[in-house]
């Protein structure tokens, strides 16, 4: 008998993009689940039938870690699916997740999530900035079908594991907005030198991307719990570790190197040569990067400039966190870029 699975998709209220989730979910191949999702408000709509059944839990304002930890606590299942609410699977993501937890003798599986096949052009230069390296850095391979291959962590839009497993880590952080998929990877491993999380691209999801400014809100966001991030170094290659672990501080560390060199006490002309440069080669990597994968000119030089301004807003974020104000923004500003 195959085994029994909870989808677990937090989200605000019952809105077009849930239901466009559950639609999809309603053609998956897998047959043996159930889909629990955690509202902020009720909602007095009359949901659609479909072929599996729905649990609803209405707990008011809260973030999405705690949302995921009350749904595994409420129902029993054998393995626990996380998804977003602005996301959707392809029909086979259950079966191959299911198979891979059991053949790889994986702990953790999930794939990438890659856009909805119809997306403005916004979202798309939005996506194409993410799947750089120079936003995303070394996991950029979750942002498109890249090879499988056992990873640090994945993220919490797309993750499959055992319920048993789950609660024996203590679930997310109850208190997090944002980076509580690294922090729940980072405190297994702390426990479980072993952890094996397998990604794959045959689990992939369609993600709705942000528009532009939502997309440097997420970015400033990301930015304050820069600290955070940095902790949680590579462990699947101890030779880049170090390298990996520290990535977070390039956005801000570059951004304060400009500021130095703008305060410095030499002549202008020596400073426009010495930015100007800088500002060429950066840009002359980023387009070697991007060029890979987009052909067009104008999407390239839109996309570059976007990859430039993600991560000033990145950096700022950072400083935000270094002067003490993330508390007082962080969560707002998140949620607002989802929005």
């Amino acid at each position: 008998m195959s085994k029994k699975i909870n989808i677990i998709i937090p989200a605000i209220r019952l809105d077009a993009e849930l239901l466009k989730c559950l639609k999809e979910i309603n053609k998956l191949s897998y047959n043996n689940f159930f889909v629990t999702i955690v509202l902020d408000y009720k909602f007095s709509k009359k949901l659609p039938r479909f072929k599996y059944k729905i649990k609803k839990m209405i707990v008011g304002k809260t973030n999405m870690s705690k949302k995921r930890n009350m749904a595994v606590l409420k129902f029993n299942s054998d393995y626990i699916a996380f998804i977003d609410s602005d996301a959707y699977p392809n029909k086979n993501w259950l079966k191959y997740a299911i198979q891979f937890l059991e053949d790889e003798k994986s702990d953790v599986v999930g794939g990438p999530g890659i856009p909805f096949p119809k997306q403005s052009y916004s979202e798309k230069i939005c996506y194409l900035s993410k799947r750089s390296f120079f936003v995303t850095g070394y996991l950029n391979f979750r942002k498109y079908k890249a090879k499988q291959r056992y990873c640090d962590w994945l993220e919490a839009c797309n993750l499959v594991m055992s319920r048993k497993f789950f609660l024996k880590y203590g679930g997310m952080d109850n208190q997090r907005y944002t980076g509580e998929d690294s922090e729940f990877f980072e405190r297994m491993r702390k426990k479980n030198k072993d952890l094996k999380v397998f990604y794959s691209p045959k689990l992939f999801i369609y993600h709705k991307e942000r528009r532009v400014f939502g997309f440097f809100l997420q970015r400033l966001a990301f930015g304050m719990d820069f600290l955070n991030l940095v902790k949680f170094k590579a462990v699947i290659d101890k030779k880049k570790s170090y390298f990996q672990g520290l990535q977070p501080f390039l956005p801000l560390f570059t951004f304060l190197f400009f500021i130095f060199i703008l305060v410095l006490n030499i002549n202008y002309k020596t400073k426009f040569f010495i930015l100007l440069s800088l500002i060429f080669l950066i840009n002359a990597a980023i387009f070697f990067n991007i060029s890979k994968y987009i052909k067009s000119f104008k999407t390239i030089f839109l996309t570059l400039i976007t990859i430039n301004l993600a991560n000033i807003f990145f950096a700022l974020g950072s400083i935000i966190t270094l002067t003490g104000l993330r508390r007082f923004l962080n969560n707002k500003i998140y949620l607002y870029s989802r929005n």
